[in-house]
């Protein structure tokens, strides 16, 4: 195996040890909110929010991007996205009264696709839509010479995707029917996946240099504090009544557009710093096999959407913990073990829910996305 094939496994078992670590950070935060719920303001709860997703929409950008801005294929990403979105949620929606989740969610069909978040269920339309939009783009894109006319295309699309989002969506009032708000959010991010990919060199040279990794740490640090604390900071509007509150939303919507990008820019390099060392020596290290912590998560990596599209079902009310969790201060140590172990049990049930739905290739492709040729 020459050099560059060995490069190119290190770096596909370094994003499935990501995705697997980013699916469990998942399941973790909806036992925080969907089994406990009452405790969005805990640390862990917000740290967990936003360093999961950023990781699947870099990592589908890495591999979406072909020599040339080669377009998708958008037929296999609709039966891959689009179809098990469209089969799960009217099931989760009969499903959910009976689950025993106290979670405000919603009760008919017609409110989980009218809802900014589709009860969770957005990741998928999301994902999606960001491959129609690439598609569009990648006609452009390759036909444009200079680095600077990209920035500039780029850049001109965010712009309109946030003039788009600022019309027609509003996560305070849980409305967005097309998901052009989560699409705006991310866009950057995946983005960011594709040129990664695409300047992969000076992209290796630049996450590997110990200056560049320090400077991710504290950009990570400060973009994450002025983005989950708006609050303590100096701009903040002091005092109650609707002006103010509006006024606050909109300076914390204007903040969130600004430091976004930044923050998981910083994440990348930081998750990147960290887990690739350990699927290096994991996989690469003569005469070694990889432990089951290892294995573990390539393993969840690979399960990664049929574990995101399942696990909603096998979650379960925990609310009598509640008190406890806040009488202890709602600290890192007790969250952080909590969600972990029902974490691991709701996706331990979910894996045999995959298993047997993989049983029938027809039902694969419905709930999980699974391609019927695989």
């Amino acid at each position: 195996m020459n050099q560059q094939s060995i490069n190119k496994k290190r770096r596909i078992e370094t994003f499935d040890l990501l995705k697997g670590i980013a699916i469990f950070m998942v399941v973790m935060g909806h036992a925080l909110t969907m089994c406990v719920r009452g405790i969005d303001s805990a640390f862990l709860f917000k740290l967990i929010g936003q360093v999961h997703m950023p990781i699947f929409f870099f990592v589908s950008g890495y591999f979406t991007y072909k020599a040339m801005f080669k377009a998708p294929n958008l037929k296999k990403r609709f039966m891959q996205l689009i179809v098990p979105f469209l089969v799960i949620t009217p099931l989760w929606v009969l499903y959910f009264p009976h689950s025993g989740l106290q979670s405000p969610l919603s009760h008919d069909l017609a409110g989980l696709y009218r809802s900014y978040w589709k009860d969770g269920y957005w990741f998928t339309l999301c994902l999606f839509e960001m491959s129609l939009l690439y598609y569009a783009l990648s006609y452009a894109l390759s036909r444009l010479k200079r680095g600077w006319m990209h920035a500039v295309l780029l850049v001109a699309v965010y712009g309109a995707l946030i003039a788009l989002s600022m019309a027609f969506s509003s996560e305070e009032n849980n409305v967005d029917y097309a998901g052009v708000g989560l699409l705006t959010r991310f866009f950057p991010v995946y983005v960011m996946g594709v040129y990664a990919h695409r300047m992969k060199a000076a992209f290796d040279r630049a996450r590997h240099n110990d200056w560049c990794v320090t400077a991710a740490i504290v950009v990570f640090a400060l973009t994450f504090y002025c983005t989950v604390y708006p609050w303590d900071m100096p701009w903040w509007i002091q005092g109650s009544g609707s002006a103010v509150d509006s006024a606050n939303a909109m300076l914390t919507q204007e903040l969130s557009l600004a430091t976004t990008p930044l923050m998981h820019l910083a994440l990348i390099v930081i998750a990147l710093a960290m887990v690739e060392p350990w699927g290096r020596h994991e996989y690469h290290t003569q005469g070694h096999t990889p432990g089951v912590a290892a294995r573990y998560f390539n393993f969840l990596g690979h399960e990664s959407l049929g574990i995101y599209l399942l696990h909603y079902f096998f979650l379960f009310p925990l609310t009598a913990l509640q008190e406890p969790l806040k009488a202890m201060g709602l600290g890192m140590t007790p969250l952080v073990v909590l969600s972990a172990a029902v974490a691991f049990c709701v996706i331990a049930v979910t894996l045999l829910a995959i298993y047997a739905v993989k049983r029938s290739r027809i039902l694969a492709m419905l709930l999980t996305g699974q391609p019927l040729g695989s």
